[in-house]
């Protein structure tokens, strides 16, 4: 059929030697990430696959199109821009198959975007429900209002035309000015009473978004269990606390401290905390004092008011619980939010421990408590973990400048470990501006790349910020550099020229020429 864009080259070479189905998958992903020319490859990819005549594989390239509702919604919005600057003729629409339907519902003509939608809605099929739901925002009265109605009436009819593409979609335009009506219609058959087998399929579908508006929805109508199985086992942190949420409150109303103490055990935290807060609300406050050295705040803070409630102090606790052989990390934690500056000591002792964790834990605790042993530290800017490398250059921060110039720029050229080199990196950039420059620009060559890129990230802005400018009402940083450190950093940026780019190299060379103001 005649269609709108300007391009309508054949699928077999925009993707060589692939089938026409698995050409429409490759189209998508190319459309997701770019525009334009990527659209109307889509297109192509789409309109030869109807072109071939198998309703199944026209339907399947829908549901592969659908699956990406964002997408979906960009291809509508490309479709319009194009239809209507074209000198094209209108499509006709008399033996379209279903993919060139679909298509023609996103004309800007109102007039056949009606006539396409009226065709979809001869025949309903799952695969074309996302493509009726856009159609209920769209802002012509005359194509919007049959496509409420038929939505409402399907959906009463036949509640299993509602995918997870179509929630998806009624998602994504419930955003929109006249976006709702879908968004309220999937409401009716979730909450009626034959939605149980509508929302049990809708609650195993892949995407996050479709699972978390289901279980807003019909919490109240689940079975305990079943909350319980979702908090454990869901991979999605939201849809696991806001079922964990459910499941504690059906567990406080009918006294089940049992089930509260399995969610207790879950591994992750958001249902952790949700339980014990349920086991707090049935006067059970000893169930959860085992969770003072939790790795989670949130749960040590909880236990904590248990254990007051209960007579256990937490402080003396998680003082005698960072001396045993194998301090859990949660009480190196949970001494460094109720210690002291006292307890500096025992933190420091755990700098020596076995385990990087602990390690790591213990330098984030002394740093809470303002209480670094600077000398100490600096010993694990060599430690042979990297985390605790990371952690002992971001406690050593503040004090950048009392550490040894030669250690830092030893570290900056360190030949084995990126580790290394980026807390050398970081802490001499907490030096003066000359020292910082220079650091930038030897980082600028480094051969980690993420590195590399900040060194030279770093040294433009700075060597920027040292050019005039007539809207600038401050004064121009000056570098005061010496001849030979002027000399130095010439020669470090024509090294980098080909990262800073010529224009960067001339400013630095602008700034550091001597004159008024420079040395």
């Amino acid at each position: 059929m005649n269609f709108f864009f300007r391009r309508q080259q054949p699928l077999s070479q925009t993707f060589p030697g692939v089938d026409v189905l698995e050409g429409v998958r490759l189209a998508v992903a190319e459309a997701r990430s770019r525009d334009g020319d990527a659209f109307e490859e889509l297109i192509a990819a789409l309109l030869e696959v109807g072109s071939a005549g198998d309703l199944e594989d026209s339907f399947e390239a829908l549901r592969v199109l659908a699956g990406r509702p964002a997408l979906l919604l960009r291809l509508d919005a490309f479709i319009r821009r194009e239809s209507a600057y074209s000198t094209r003729p209108a499509p006709s629409l008399a033996e379209a198959d279903p993919v060139a339907l679909v298509l023609a519902a996103s004309h800007a003509d109102g007039r056949i975007r009606e006539r396409a939608l009226q065709r979809m809605l001869n025949q309903p099929r799952p695969e074309l429900m996302p493509f009726v739901v856009l159609r209920t925002s769209d802002w012509v009265r005359q194509v919007r209002a049959p496509a409420c109605a038929a939505l409402a009436v399907l959906l009463h009819d036949n509640p299993m035309l509602a995918t997870s593409a179509t929630v998806r979609t009624a998602l994504l335009i419930n955003r929109r000015r006249r976006g709702a009506f879908a968004h309220g219609q999937l409401l009716v058959p979730l909450l009626a009473g034959s939605g149980t087998a509508l929302s049990g399929r809708l609650l195993t579908a892949p995407e996050p978004a479709v699972r978390r508006f289901v279980l807003d929805t019909t919490a109240h109508r689940l079975g305990i269990r079943a909350l319980a199985a979702l908090a454990e086992s869901d991979p999605d942190r939201q849809v696991r606390a806001r079922a964990a949420e459910a499941a504690a409150r059906q567990a406080v109303w009918t006294d089940q401290v049992e089930l509260l103490r399995r969610l207790a055990r879950s591994r992750h935290a958001e249902v952790r905390i949700t339980a014990l807060t349920g086991l707090m609300r049935t006067g059970s406050p000893q169930n959860v004092v085992p969770y003072l050295d939790d790795p989670s705040a949130l749960v040590r803070a909880l236990a904590r008011e248990a254990a007051r409630r209960t007579g256990i102090d937490p402080l003396a606790h998680y003082r005698a619980a960072i001396q045993t052989t194998e301090p859990q990390i949660g009480a190196v934690g949970g001494l460094a939010e109720t210690g002291s500056r006292a307890d500096g000591p025992l933190l420091t002792a755990l700098l020596d421990n076995p385990a990087p964790q602990v390690r790591v834990h213990a330098l984030r605790a002394l740093r809470s408590l303002d209480v670094v042993p600077v000398p100490r530290v600096t010993a694990l800017l060599r430690d042979g973990s990297s985390a605790v490398v990371k952690e002992a250059a971001a406690t050593l921060a503040p004090s950048a400048t009392q550490l040894p110039a030669d250690l830092l720029w030893d570290m900056l050229t360190d030949p084995q470990r990126p580790a290394v080199r980026r807390a050398g990196y970081r802490l001499l950039s907490r030096h003066d501006r000359l020292t910082a420059l220079r650091a930038a620009l030897v980082v600028s060559g480094d051969t980690h790349p993420r590195l590399a890129v900040q060194g030279k990230n770093d040294a433009t802005t700075q060597i920027r910020n040292l050019a005039p400018h007539p809207w600038r009402t401050r004064p121009v940083p000056s570098l005061d550099a010496s001849p030979a450190q002027a000399a130095d950093l010439l020669a470090l940026a024509e090294q980098r020229r080909t990262e800073l780019t010529e224009d960067v190299v001339r400013l630095l060379r602008d700034a550091l020429r001597p004159g008024p103001g420079n040395w």
